[in-house]
């Protein structure tokens, strides 16, 4: 299984119960080239060192989407709000980290994925994956993955995070990424190939309209 270099800095290490289910996944796709990333909530960057030494081969473009700030949930953690309070360990964290991979032609745009998604629409950027891992609330989630939708490109591969996260202080289902995940395979039940389901999705885009 991947290890992480201690050249790394991390304060977390969330990702790494996903590891194996990713190594079989893209294994399973290895004849699938991937020369464009869309992740829509770094934190650190785990996943995306995972991807940069595991996956992605020199000269694949990455966009980044992230606030950089915390989530709501991780603002209730006061480990992380304390060094929030004195830096911006999260952003500095993760430029640290992709300084590794100067093979790999970054993008980091920092703020709301409601925000930037619509620009990255208008621009027509297509991506061969996008990873969701950012709101857990059900509409944001749902709008992060309509967004998605747009600039998969058909054979491209959707990877959703958190969708059997609950949040014990809020039990509504709207508090959680599920409803909103659900909502959108409903939605475009017939653009895609679900090819792993767990506390991740896992679905190939088969259909560009539909």
């Amino acid at each position: 299984m991947f290890t992480y270099n201690e050249k790394y800095n991390f304060t977390e290490i969330w990702f790494d119960p996903m590891i194996p289910t990713w190594e079989k996944i893209f294994d399973a796709r290895k004849n699938k080239i991937i020369n464009s990333v869309l992740e829509i909530g770094s934190y650190e960057g785990r996943a995306t060192i995972f991807l940069c030494s595991e996956i992605l081969k020199e000269g694949t473009t990455y966009d980044v989407i992230d606030t950089f700030g915390g989530s709501l949930e991780e603002s209730g953690m006061s480990h992380i709000t304390e060094k929030l309070k004195n830096n911006d360990f999260i952003y500095e964290n993760f430029k640290h980290n992709i300084s590794f991979h100067p093979n790999i032609n970054f993008t980091i745009h920092q703020g709301f994925s409601q925000n930037i998604l619509p620009t990255l629409v208008q621009a027509e950027k297509k991506y061969d994956l996008i990873y969701i891992d950012a709101s857990h609330e059900a509409d944001d989630t749902f709008v992060d993955a309509y967004f998605a939708h747009k600039m998969l490109n058909e054979g491209g591969l959707l990877i959703f995070d958190d969708f059997l996260w609950k949040d014990p202080n809020r039990p509504h289902p709207l508090h959680s990424p599920e409803l909103g995940i659900r909502m959108f395979f409903s939605m475009y039940e017939n653009s895609y190939l679900l090819i792993g389901q767990g506390y991740q999705i896992y679905a190939e885009k088969i259909k560009t309209n539909g």
